[in-house]
């Protein structure tokens, strides 16, 4: 029942391949001239449904609140809902950069925030059940220890702990906040550029 409804969303009341049926192996890009790249994604399962960037696709909420300082107006650049048997699916939110650095590691995070928020409705909408989430970050240049005169941590809420960019970064998680600190799966994806400057890398889900 679940896939038949699923399809029919999918394929007759959403925008014509807004959702893309695809199979074990992804190709992900990004066409900004400042940090374009391709992404050869493979993951187990050859039944998957993908939103690719769906950061120029329009999917603002508009009940979100408005204030940059939250920002529910910003979009990783693909989704990809992999499904592992049954009605049991896995998220995979993946955000496209050349360099990485403090502030945008922040950037990117409130992407993670807003873009899983996203795909949790989407999921409900399409009756997924949503078992294993995991975020990753293509990256050419990581420099995310923050400069002496940047005032990192001076306004953080009594109680709360400052966790430093770079730590965070190497510890294959992601933390974000929904009132209270969550953890997710997260992986950084080295690229190399290529002689078109163009970047280029793979990643392969092993489980």
């Amino acid at each position: 029942m679940e896939a038949a409804k699923r399809e029919f969303i999918i394929n007759d009341l959403m925008v014509e391949n807004f959702i893309e049926y695809e199979t074990d192996m992804i190709y992900l890009e990004e066409t900004e001239d400042t940090g374009r790249s391709h992404l050869d994604f493979k993951v187990i399962s050859d039944r998957n449904l993908v939103i690719k960037n769906v950061d120029k696709q329009n999917t603002d909420l508009l009940f979100f609140r408005n204030e940059k300082k939250f920002s529910m107006f910003k979009r990783v650049d693909h989704i990809i809902f992999e499904n592992l048997s049954g009605n049991d699916w896995k998220l995979h939110l993946i955000e496209m950069k050349s360099n990485v650095l403090v502030k945008r590691w922040s950037e990117i995070k409130g992407k993670f925030r807003a873009s899983y928020l996203l795909a949790q409705g989407l999921a409900a909408m399409l009756e997924m059940n949503l078992v294993e989430i995991c975020m990753y970050t293509t990256y050419e240049k990581v420099n995310l220890v923050p400069p002496a005169t940047m005032p990192t941590g001076r306004r953080l809420p009594l109680g709360e702990t400052y966790i430093k960019p770079k730590d965070e970064w190497d510890s294959g998680e992601v933390i974000l906040n929904f009132n209270r600190k969550i953890s997710f799966s997260h992986n950084p994806i080295q690229m190399q550029r290529n002689e078109e400057g163009i970047l280029t890398g793979e990643w392969i889900c092993s489980s």
